[in-house]
């Protein structure tokens, strides 16, 4: 799944999960998340929101605390796009 769609949804959960203390905490905003994303106009298959949570997961155990005051990441378009 190419997460660079999800970027700013996966950093929001990402936010909102280091907000909590405890483990418990932090299930329950991914289940919050999970019920969102079902819903219009997301409208995304179980399997695609696994893969979204799976990546937050990922993420908070790769690097446990992003901080709260940096924007939010911006991406540029690859190399291949700027070339055409």
């Amino acid at each position: 799944m190419n997460f660079q769609k999800w970027e700013a949804t996966i950093y929001q959960m990402i936010e909102a999960s280091n907000r909590e203390a405890k483990e418990p905490g932090k299930n329950r905003v991914l289940t919050e998340w999970r019920a969102t994303l079902t819903k219009a106009p997301h409208n995304l298959q179980p399997f695609q929101i696994d893969e979204i949570v799976r990546e937050v997961r990922r993420r908070l155990t790769t690097s446990p605390q992003y901080p709260s005051s940096v924007a939010q990441p911006q991406f540029s378009p690859a190399p291949s796009a700027v070339m055409a």
